[in-house]
């Protein structure tokens, strides 16, 4: 027992070390500047923005508008907006609204065709609030930003945004669409960069060639002075989720700014990817670390034959009485962080509150939790994954030398996906945490619980994962057609919604090819059907229920 807590805490120092070495060498804040505003729309909606500004770059200076796709915030283009910002390129990264901490919609209103109007009024309210600070009132100061050197970018639906604004307002001189394709002509919009990743599995490569050849048809296409600029680049180290973080793709997209923007080319080493690496190690030694103090502060005085024996009680249990004074200190961790409005503070200890609680009330199985956890996590990205290797077979086809970097892609992959759904955690849990800290119905909710009775929540999502494993490793009988038992429809209820409810999620991406017939087939086999089908079969699997008997 005491050799497993010590390799636990061996591992929680150094994933803490590592991370908070990697958190100083790669400092962001070094050279840039950062600040927040809040654009109005109208008298009761706001955009939230975050502005990020080179230190050493002389005003008026260069800027890009940034736009993030479904389902995401202004975090997911903090990456490219930060190196922008280290390349001498001011960049504004924002909240559309219905998504992060920018102004609610309705459901009703995130249908496709709701979104394509109101993502490019958004876009057009930062880009007016861009020109108000392109233009001094007072002559003797410069202006913030240079109104002749604007430009936008956008990943997935904010790439059609950018491309339908870029489009319309000829003042942008520069144009970045990732992971989408659209229309466009040779000369409309100015200097047009299209990026997509080799395991693209909304919008493939393919796509992105043909319209490679709409926007430039004799392949000769490099005048960024009169606009007509364009360049399709292909990354091997990335797929659709993760393009915004792929320092290929931004490596391309701050070279071709610098040419839009007539600045000199700097070619800076990324610090944003190792800075990611960073994040990830402290957040899981600091969880690690945390759960190893509690069950030794449990496990630190042995219980005398009297409180063994109140054990099996519930209010006079002295363990239960642990398990409450951990929780009401994180509680109170959570208070403090609220108050003082630590965002990222106040997640990491809702995350320990959570997994401590589990352990305290589970002191013995908490290693084996962690090791079916891993495994049913692996499964679940190797499953998520295998869409964007098939969408990627044609191409590694045609380019063999791509397989070279197929390791890279897989690494990066997993980090920025852990990434990717860590900021996903934030922006559910917080309703607001730019000007204030404001926790979901949601959050409340769980903490609620968890104060009334720790560890209920990560224990019910173990009793469910239990029975549904169990469910889907029952023999498949034909046998009573036609009559269902009351266990097996209801069960059969909570797959239906499920299913709607990752339809519900994946309806904009869906939504987006719906148009081309077939395609929007094929999307919704890639993503929901094949990784769920493939899921299931190797929980099924002999050799899958061997390696999990082993880690139990």
């Amino acid at each position: 027992m005491n050799q497993r807590y010590y390799r636990s805490l061996g591992l929680s120092l150094f994933l803490v070390c590592m991370g908070l070495l990697l958190w100083t060498g790669f400092n962001l804040t070094l050279g840039i500047e950062s600040q927040s505003v809040a654009i109005p729309i109208n008298a009761k909606q706001n955009l939230i923005t975050r502005i990020y500004t080179p230190k050493t770059t002389p005003k008026p200076q260069p800027v890009m508008i940034l736009c993030h796709g479904v389902n995401a915030s202004k975090e997911s283009m903090t990456p490219l907006a930060i190196e922008l910002a280290r390349h001498g390129i001011a960049a504004i990264a924002f909240d559309f609204g219905g998504y992060g901490e920018s102004y609610s919609v309705g459901m009703q209103n995130k249908s496709i065709e709701r979104l394509e109007t109101s993502t490019v009024a958004d876009a057009k309210a930062v880009l007016d609030f861009v020109r108000s600070r392109s233009v001094s009132e007072d002559v003797s100061h410069s202006s913030q930003f240079d109104s002749k050197r604007i430009g936008i970018a956008g990943h997935s639906m904010g790439g059609t945004t950018a491309l339908k604004l870029a489009q319309l307002e000829s003042q942008l001189q520069a144009t970045v669409v990732l992971s989408i394709s659209g229309f466009a002509t040779p000369t409309i919009p100015h200097n047009l960069f299209l990026g997509v990743g080799l395991y693209e599995q909304l919008n493939p490569p393919s796509e992105l060639r043909q319209m490679w050849q709409m926007v430039c048809p004799d392949g000769i296409c490099n005048n960024f002075k009169n606009g007509t600029a364009r360049q399709l680049f292909i990354s091997d180290t990335t797929d659709h989720f993760t393009a915004p973080y792929d320092p290929k793709l931004i490596r391309q997209v701050i070279h071709w700014t610098q040419q839009a923007f007539d600045l000199p080319l700097q070619d800076k080493p990324l610090i944003v990817p190792w800075f990611i690496v960073g994040g990830i190690g402290t957040v899981s030694g600091s969880i690690v670390g945390g759960v190893w103090l509690v069950l030794r502060w449990q496990n630190s005085k042995p219980l005398s034959l009297q409180e063994r024996g109140l054990e099996r009680g519930f209010s006079k249990s002295p363990k239960v009485r642990i398990r409450y004074s951990v929780t009401g200190v994180w509680g109170i961790v959570l208070l403090i962080g609220w108050i003082t409005g630590t965002s990222n503070l106040f997640v990491l200890c809702s995350l320990l509150q959570l997994v401590s609680n589990y352990g305290l009330r589970h002191p013995g199985k908490i290693s084996q939790a962690v090791r079916i956890s891993g495994l049913y996590v692996g499964l679940g990205l190797a499953a998520f994954c295998l869409s964007g290797l098939l969408r990627g077979a044609v191409e590694l086809w045609h380019h063999p030398l791509s397989w070279l970097k197929f390791p890279q892609f897989l690494l990066q992959w997993i980090i920025f996906i852990f990434y990717n759904y860590g900021i996903a955690i934030k922006v559910a849990v917080l309703d607001a945490y730019t000007f204030r800290l404001q926790p979901s119905w949601f959050f409340l909710l769980i903490i609620g619980c968890e104060l009334i009775q720790p560890g209920i929540l990560l224990t019910g999502v173990e009793k469910v994962g239990v029975w549904l494993v169990q469910w889907l490793r029952r023999p498949l009988t034909v046998t009573g057609l036609g009559k269902v038992s009351g266990k097996d429809a209801g069960f059969i209820g909570i797959l239906v919604v499920l299913l709607i409810v990752l339809l519900h999620q994946r309806r904009t991406d869906i939504g987006q090819v719906a148009s081309q017939g077939i395609a929007a087939l094929e999307v919704f086999g890639l993503l929901l059907l094949l990784p769920i089908g493939v899921g299931i079969s190797i929980v099924r699997s002999g050799w899958f229920q061997r390696l999990e008997n082993r880690l139990t």
